[in-house]
This record gives structure tokens, sequence and C-alpha cells, in this order.
């Protein structure tokens, strides 16, 4: 049982500022002490508990502060006032390795004795790693710091009540450089007051002069599958959305060392020129190519990956993320942590799998299936043992709102939702039959934390994802549905076809998700972890009750959720031997990054009504015939009329309202390209809609 003494409660923040320095000021006044075994954990509301392996976990804080237009910082400084000594002698739980979620238990425990008896106060400097990063043209200082002085063999604990952090700055040539990215968006300056601890530093940037916005959504794609983008260009521009469409023939006989530089190159001048914020990246790897990162952990022997896909090379535009031109992209120092526009992928490797795409997409936002939007999945398996790890717990932490592990975040309302939980426990693993039983019974959001690989999620194989499977999810009795998952590697995409792949490509089940290219990272026995993180952040930003704060994409989330925690990589032990920044890289959109995520029950122009005009439908899904079978009343004409998924007429026939009682013909679908479509029939006092699936 964890024992806890809480002292007194009260935390506060004030800002600061002057020539050559930005100052913020913290107060800490509530502390926790937590029994973990033999040892203990020190705990200050809004910090997070972090250390090197095996040395004392300690709590720290994050910075997140806006520098002045032009500069970058050079140190930090921490002054710390009112040091108060916590009675009593404690043993600090040693930090232990990050575990890749889908790696077993190798059953040590970690502890650095030489750390444990010295008598020199630890630790040796109360900050993390200092990070110069850029937000839309806005300098950032990212690093963390603790307020806890710890002496080992004394076992003793004091922390500072007030601390006041000193950001030493100068002018700096790729600050100045950062100033190209300055933006007039408003979803773009949403995200950076939401990151920045002291906003008001925004008002000595200068203003930006009327950006061109010619579109917003520039779509990469091979020539040969411009013409399947169609239908995609045509919704969002009835919704008030440009897009363009550019091949990636084109932008290889631009100027780069190489196609991802190129086509890098080409997105940052579509950004600065037009003001686009969103970029699919059209096709699978054999057509468009990835950056592969460079990231080692500190975890066992050490887990070290050269080319981990990495799609936030292409929205992440400062620097070139291989300043010494070596073999390792993405090193620390040459990262860019927070991204200036979201990026998905939709990874299809022929036509029919690209319109299968396109047309979720569309259906999903356009006509969904009614009554549906507020029933998210939560899918947990058995993660690790000892210490005993259960997935429950970090998807637990998606629910409501929560302020566990130093930041809060605004959780799945459980008022407002029919939430379905499927988890392991340590008398019950759930099978395959409840995952597709449930999945088939009509769900929002799927959210799974659990073993995977690139063949391998939610206990299914790449066999398993078939239509038949997912006869349900089609658009027509449920809604497509998204996914996040903190699983291994399901979602390497620079494989032939991983299970993600597949999971979005077929005509049933997934519209888009949120998968990792490589490991998902977990910190054995708690609630905290770099894919945990990144997951809660990403559900922060759609269910933010503050509409000026609340995010509806899916690239857009997922581009919140990164920018939120790109802080704490200044984390030690997150650096550079980081797993916070392997998730920072390998975690990426599959699918329509513009689309809009439902996060409630929408009113849909066309959404299916029945209450006016009793008719069927059959067969449904129909290939050459549909049958349709109605009654007339004999008062008055009744009109049908069929629409395709975005709102066009493409066929209509009137019947007489002479001729009463019931009537049934067939109409050829020859004509009717595949898809979804929305057949009205409509007399004077009303319309009933029904959908129909055509396919061949």
């Amino acid at each position: 049982m964890k024992k806890i003494v809480v002292f007194f409660v009260s935390c506060f923040i004030a800002f600061g500022l002057f020539a050559g320095n930005v100052e913020k000021v913290f107060t800490f006044s509530q502390i926790k002490i937590e029994q973990n075994g033999l040892y203990q954990t020190i705990k200050l509301d809004g910090t997070m508990l972090a250390g090197l392996n095996g040395e004392p976990m300690l709590p720290y804080h994050q910075i997140a502060m806006m520098l002045p237009p032009g500069e970058k910082a050079t140190s930090i400084h921490i002054q710390g006032e009112s040091l108060t000594t916590i009675p009593g002698t404690y043993e600090l739980f040693p930090q232990q390795f990050m575990q890749p979620v889908s790696k077993g238990s190798d059953g040590k425990f970690i502890k650095n004795e030489a750390v444990y008896r010295s008598m020199a106060n630890y630790p040796a400097s109360p900050v993390g790693n200092l990070i110069n990063s850029y937000l839309n043209g806005y300098a950032f200082a990212l690093s963390t710091f603790t307020p806890v002085i710890y002496n080992p063999a004394a076992k003793t604990v004091s922390y500072y009540q007030k601390v006041t952090v000193q950001i030493t700055t100068q002018p700096d040539a790729n600050a100045t450089l950062a100033l190209k990215n300055l933006t007039t968006s408003a979803n773009a300056l949403k995200r950076v007051k939401l990151l920045a601890q002291n906003p008001e530093m925004m008002n000595q940037y200068p203003a930006k002069g009327t950006l061109k916005s010619n579109y917003q959504i520039l779509i990469i794609t091979p020539s040969q599958f411009q013409g399947g983008f169609q239908d995609m260009v045509n919704y969002y521009s009835g919704r008030g959305q440009a897009s363009q469409i550019t091949t990636i023939e084109s932008i290889d006989a631009m100027p780069g060392q190489d196609l991802p530089e190129k086509m890098r190159n080409y997105i940052t001048n579509q950004y600065q020129t037009n003001g686009i914020e969103q970029v699919i990246l059209g096709g699978d790897v054999e057509f468009i190519p990835y950056r592969g990162l460079y990231c080692y952990v500190v975890s066992g022997s050490g887990y070290e990956d050269y080319n981990i896909p990495a799609d936030i090379y292409f929205s992440a535009l400062d620097g070139n993320w291989n300043t010494n031109g070596n073999s390792k992209w993405g090193e620390p120092g040459e990262d860019d942590l927070l991204p200036e526009l979201s990026v998905g992928r939709m990874s299809f490797s022929n036509s029919t799998e690209l319109a299968n795409m396109v047309h979720k997409s569309v259906s999903y936002q356009g006509t969904p299936v009614a009554e549906e939007m507020k029933k998210p999945f939560l899918v947990s398996e058995f993660l690790y043992d000892p210490p005993m790890t259960w997935g429950s717990d970090y998807l637990e932490l998606l629910v409501d709102e929560h302020n566990d592990n130093g930041y809060t975040t605004n959780g799945i309302p459980s008022a407002e939702n029919f939430i379905t939980r499927l988890y392991d426990t340590t008398a019950y693993n759930w099978s395959v039959g409840q995952l597709l039983a449930g999945i088939n019974s009509g769900k929002s959001f799927i959210h799974h934390c659990g073993h995977s690989n690139a063949n391998y999620m939610m206990r299914l194989y790449n066999w398993d994802i078939t239509n038949q499977n997912f006869s349900k999810v089609d658009g027509i009795t449920h809604n497509y549905q998204l996914m996040y998952t903190h699983g291994c590697i399901c979602g390497a995409f620079d494989e032939s076809d991983c299970i993600a792949e597949l999971s979005t490509s077929i005509a049933n089940f997934l519209v888009g998700g949120v998968f990792n290219s490589r490991y998902g990272w977990f910190n054995q026995g708690t609630t905290e972890g770099p894919s945990a993180h990144l997951h809660r952040e990403f559900i922060s930003a759609l269910y933010n009750p503050n509409p000026d704060s609340a995010i509806a994409e899916l690239g857009s989330a997922h581009t919140m959720s990164k920018i939120k925690t790109a802080p704490w990589i200044g984390l030690p032990g997150e650096f550079e031997p980081g797993a916070q920044r392997w998730c920072h890289y390998d975690c990426n959109v599959l699918g329509d990054p513009a689309m809009k995520i439902w996060t409630d029950n929408p009113i849909v122009g066309l959404a299916e009504q029945t209450n006016t005009v009793s008719f069927s439908l059959s067969p449904n899904p129909s290939n050459d015939l549909v049958n349709i079978s109605f009654t007339a009343d004999g008062t008055s004409d009744v009109s049908m009329t069929f629409l395709n998924s975005l709102g066009e007429q493409v066929f209509t026939r009137t019947f007489s309202g002479k001729n009463a009682g019931s009537h049934s013909f067939a109409i050829d679908l020859s004509g009717f390209i595949p898809g979804i479509y929305y057949c009205r029939m409509s007399t004077k006092v009303g319309s009933s809609v029904k959908k129909l699936m055509v396919v061949r």
C-alpha cells in the first residue's frame, strides 16, 4: 500500500522580462512522499519524476519559454529561495530503464551504488538539457529543472519553494532565419500560445504582412494518381479549404541532395509563400520516399536505429536535420522538435487502395452514421512483469481530466461518452473474437496499448485484416473508425505493407490513425511513458473544453501532441539517450491529416432518416442493379434522387402521386462508379434518406 504525506497546497507562476534575459518565477507548495517497496518517491505539483538510469528519481518541471525575436538561448540559470527540508530520511527510487512496449521483462533492477553512497548534493546541476527550437517563426528555449536537492548518503530531501529561471539570450543567425516562418494562420498562432509559458513575448515579434493563402492542403503524389484525389479535393473545396496536387516527378526536378530533401524544400517554400497547413503524402514508399532519422536509447544493452521512418522531417521546417553531413539524421542539436504544419501519409500501392482511402475520408467526414461518434473503444493488454505493468493504467489517463506525471490533459468526458473497455487483467485475457465483435458493433475511435509488430496488432495478424472480418465497419452499417496505438512497429510503412497500412487501405475498417514506425516506449511499473505522453496530449487537443484551444483535425492534433511533449526531451536521460525523442520521431499519421475527427454526434444534412417516406434498398451493397420498394399515399408525387458522397445529384426520377399503394422497381447502376451514394425519397410532406454502397 502506498503511504502519502501531503504537506500543503498552492502553486502559481509569475513572469518577468529584461534586456538580454528572459525570466520566469515558479513556486512550489505541495509535496507528496510515496512508498515504493523499500524506496520512496518525492512528488511536487506540475512535475514529472525522471532521472539518469540507476540514479535517484527527482521531480522535474518543464520550461517552454519564448525568446526575443532573432535570438537563441545560450544558458539557463536557476536561483532557489525558501529552502525547506522534509523531516525524515529517504532512499529515493532509482530510475529504471525505459522499455519498448513489445519487449518482455529482463528481470533486472538497476541502481548506481556509487551515487547512493555519495555525500555530495544531488543532482550536480538542477537543469536539464537546453534545446533551442522554433515554432512558426517564434524562438523557444525548451528544458526542465528540479527544485529538489537530495543528499544520498544522508538520505535527506530539501526543496525550494520559489525558483527563478533565468535564460540568457543572444542574437543568432538561425533564429533570424526562422522569422521567415512567421505566419498569420490562426491555427498556428493557437499552437504557439498553447506552448509558450510567456505568451506576452509574442508582442515583440514583427507583425506578419498579409500572407498569401491560395490554398491550405498540399497533396504530393505520382502523376498517375492525381485523378484519384479529385473527390477529396472537391470535398475540401466545398468546406472552403483549397487544395493543390503537386506531382513527385515535378519535385524531383528541384534542387536538393536527394528526393526527401527536395520534397522538404518544396513544402517549406509552399508554407512560406502560400501558408499551407496540411500536407498529404500520397503513396507508399515505392512512390513517396521518407527520411530515416537516428536515435539511441540507453536501455539494457541499448537500442539504436539509423533509419526511423519519420514524417516529422517534412513538417518541422527549421534547419536541415543533418548539420554535420554524416549518416545520422536528426542527432541532438540537428533536430527540429516543433512542427510548423501537419503531415500525414496515405500509404497506397495502387488506385484501388487510393480510392478506398479517399472514399473513407470523405464519407467519414461528410456523411457519417448518426449516433456513433461518442463510442470510444479502449483496448489494452498485459505489458510487463516484474514490475507488473498493465496497458489499462495508461489508457485510463485518457478519460476525463488528469494531472498525473507533471502535466494536465483533458480526457474523453466519461459523462458524455459511451466508453467500452476491453482490458487484460490478472484473471482474464480478451480474445480476438471479442475484439472483432466490439469493433463491428460500431465504435468511434480505438485506443490501444499493447504488443505489436509489423504484421501484428491487437492480437490480429495481417491475414486477419479483411473486409469480411470488418464487414459491419463499412460506412453504412457503422462508421469507419480511427485508431491510436502505443504498439511497436505496426506503422512501419517502410515494410511491404505493415498491418497499419493494410488496416487503412482496405475498403472497410480504419479511416486513419496514429502508429509507430519503430518501437513504442513505456516506463515500467508506472503510468508514464513516451508513447502514453504523446497519446494523452493528442486526446487533450481533441477534447479541450476551451473552444479557442480545441483542435479537430487528425494531423493538427498529432502535431500539437509533439509540440506539447517537446520540452520534456530536455529531461535527464532523454536528450540524447532518449525514448521520448525516439517516439517524437517514429510516431506518424497514416491517413488524411486534414480529416476532421468527430468527438460528438454530428447533424448531417444527408444523414439517414426514415420517418417520412417508407422505402427499402436491396441488395446493399449492390453491384449492377438495386431493387427499390416504397409505398405511396396517393396524395402527392414521390421524387427519388441519388446523390454521391459529395452531395452531387447523379440520378433522379419522379413517380405520380395518383398511383397509391406499394411499388417495386430496379435501377441500373452500371453507370455508377463504386462508392457511397444516398437515395432520397421525397414527398410534399418530407423526405427520407438511405445509404447505398455500390461495389464492383
